[in-house]
């Protein structure tokens, strides 16, 4: 064996990189929501993936499903498994997968919000709430764009030292960030708490939508955060377009 072809062995076998282990103590809380996001963004960059555990409650019923995320630059990929059913996002596009096959042999459902059909667009944009609890990518969107900082400090989850933030979220700055609200809000607020580690990386995130016509809240826990996570598209014979299913189906 060349020593070319040896180097080329070992490079191929190498892990991937870890992430730069945590400070030893906190930082300082950030002062402001511009350096909450750009702290929390800085941090999910350095390990740009986890698992995590949501538990949602929709009115009285209260439903827990798990799940991966994976940030590729400014877009997330996101998968989880609820109800007997998965949902896969990457990027714009989303796909659901339910045990009731709309049409044989294509188990998958798929959507594109950035398609140039006007009625896949819609489609795409209202994700479920379900999807969107999870999703830090979403959840630092919108408080950067809506947020107030409430208050922050310092505190415990468990035995994890974390700077805790509280929030609140104002929908009618950007409605087409919550559609569950429709188009005009009004003046409901959203509050919301963010928790994140010494390695400025998300612990925990609870949002609240119980003032809007959802009656919803969330709260997830994250873990695991570096570790490598397989979210792909379902493969293209098993996907059958929502807006296509909406045409056999005449609507």
């Amino acid at each position: 064996m060349t020593v070319a072809a040896a180097a080329l062995l070992l490079t191929a076998c190498d892990p991937a990189p870890a992430p730069p282990p945590a400070p030893p103590a906190l930082a300082p809380p950030a002062t402001d929501v511009a350096g909450l996001v750009g702290t929390a963004r800085t941090g999910i960059g350095h390990a740009p993936s986890a698992a995590f555990t949501t538990t949602a409650v929709f009115g009285p019923a209260t439903q827990k499903y798990t799940g991966s995320l994976r940030f590729d630059g400014g877009e997330t990929s996101l998968s989880m498994v609820f109800d007997s059913g998965e949902t896969r996002v990457i990027g714009k596009r989303t796909f659901t997968r339910t045990p009731q096959e709309a049409i044989p042999g294509k188990p998958w459902i798929g959507t594109d919000a950035g398609s140039a059909d006007p009625v896949a667009q819609a489609l795409g944009a209202g994700v479920p709430l379900a999807v969107k609890l999870p999703d830090l990518g979403r959840a630092l969107a919108e408080i950067e764009r809506t947020g107030r900082l409430v208050s922050a400090g310092q505190t415990k989850l468990g035995d994890v030292p974390v700077n805790h933030y509280r929030l609140e979220l104002d929908p009618a700055k950007a409605p087409e960030l919550f559609p569950e609200f429709g188009p005009q809000p009004g003046a409901a607020k959203v509050p919301a708490q963010l928790w994140l580690d010494a390695a400025a990386r998300p612990v925990r995130y609870a949002v609240d939508f119980s003032a809007g016509p959802a009656a919803a809240k969330g709260t997830t826990d994250y873990r695991d955060w570096g570790k490598p996570v397989d979210i792909q598209a379902p493969p293209a014979d098993q996907v059958v377009d929502e807006v296509e299913l909406l045409k056999k189906l005449g609507r």
